[in-house]
């Protein structure tokens, strides 16, 4: 794919969503409707970093600096009265520094800390390592020792949560092992290897010993105060599978343990068997909400790196989509739709106006420049 592609879909993200240079504050929905909030959910401000980093990653240089404020702006989302030594980050943005508020989510706040580590490679600054180490000191507090792993949210920690609240996902333990394990090759800590092996180890429950798929779950029943392990949830999600192959490669390099990377070539091509999706004008695609798409296709792009004879098909999966976009479906000066391999849905859905949507793209494309 050329990366000139790649660029139009970013120059059209920071064109339409971004409303505040000096701040990066960025809206939620483009078009903006008098109902719609002002500013982006956590979620939606690190998937613009992701986007961001695989700009920088791709060769585009003048990204660097729009980058580097931006990861200095998560202090809006950033609470102002942890403990020392921790740190957290609320779903909706503040007006100032360290005002956030809103709900607390453990997958939104260890995301926020690998975003920090990616930083921290772009510009060396030993104070995003510092920041992304008490996250993960906070996540450890929700770690649970009878059942482990970690539960959705804070209020997950209550008597009062709900199903989904108790759940304990693999969107947040697996990237727990991400990171986990880059803290310990970038400090030699044993401690964070150790806990990377545990989140792992969690994580293995959550997959289908048959087709090697990962599910997205597991309930947590809560009987008069006490806490019992549930089924799994077997919910499936593209960026679940693609986190596990993220977190066996980099074991992999840790340990040379070959059954981490033959753990991640089978994730992998079930994941392009549940995901695949054949339409009827011509197009394949992994049928997902695109940005967990764009969490397989960094998945993809790892394993590429170790041997491009075996991801062919995904690539030209990938490329079918993002380039039928590109060719048939632009609007705004760059955007393209959430269905990228079949066209905009109507106009009163939210996907197409979604921050998110248009970073995946613009991720996807740049891995795949």
């Amino acid at each position: 794919m050329k990366q000139a592609y790649a660029r139009r879909l970013y120059d059209a993200v920071m064109k339409n969503f971004l409303v505040s240079e000096s701040t990066m504050a960025f809206l939620e929905f483009f078009p903006r409707r008098p109902e719609d909030r002002d500013t982006c959910y956590l979620f939606s401000y690190f998937g613009v970093a992701g986007m961001m980093y695989r700009a920088i990653k791709a060769g585009q240089e003048d990204v660097r600096e729009p980058y580097r404020k931006l990861i200095e702006n998560f202090v809006y989302y950033q609470d102002g009265q942890m403990p020392q030594g921790q740190s957290k980050y609320h779903s909706e943005r503040g007006s100032s520094p360290k005002s956030g508020h809103g709900p607390c989510f453990f997958d939104d706040n260890i995301w926020v800390a690998r975003n920090l580590l990616c930083a921290y490679e772009v510009f060396g600054a030993s104070s995003y390592i510092e920041e992304a180490k008490k996250i993960v000191a906070y996540t450890y507090t929700a770690w649970d020792w009878d059942l482990g792993g970690l539960v959705w949210c804070e209020q997950g920690l209550t008597d009062q949560a709900t199903e989904q609240e108790l759940e304990r996902g693999l969107s947040a333990n697996a990237c727990c092992i991400l990171v986990n394990a880059w803290l310990y090759q970038l400090t030699g800590e044993k401690s964070y290897l150790e806990w990377a092996d545990r989140f792992y180890q969690f994580c293995k429950q959550m997959q289908d010993p048959v087709t090697k798929i990962y599910y997205n779950g597991v309930h947590t029943l809560l009987q008069n105060g006490h806490r019992q392990a549930g089924d799994v949830n077997k919910d499936l999600y593209s960026y679940n599978s693609g986190s596990m192959i993220l977190a066996d490669l980099l074991l992999f390099d840790i340990t040379k343990d070959s059954s981490y990377e033959q753990d991640a070539w089978q994730a992998a091509h079930a994941t392009h068997e549940a995901f695949l999706q054949k339409n009827s004008n011509g197009t394949r695609e992994y049928k997902d909400f695109i940005w967990f798409t764009a969490i397989w296709a960094e998945g993809f792009a790892e394993l590429e790196k170790r041997d491009a004879s075996r991801t062919t098909e995904y690539r030209e999966v990938f490329e079918e989509m993002l380039t039928h976009g590109i060719q048939n479906c632009e609007r705004f000066d760059g955007l393209i739709p959430h269905d990228c391999a079949r066209d905009w849905r109507p106009d009163e859905d939210v996907y197409d106006r979604l921050l998110l949507t248009h970073c995946a793209n613009a991720e996807m494309a740049f891995l795949l420049s």
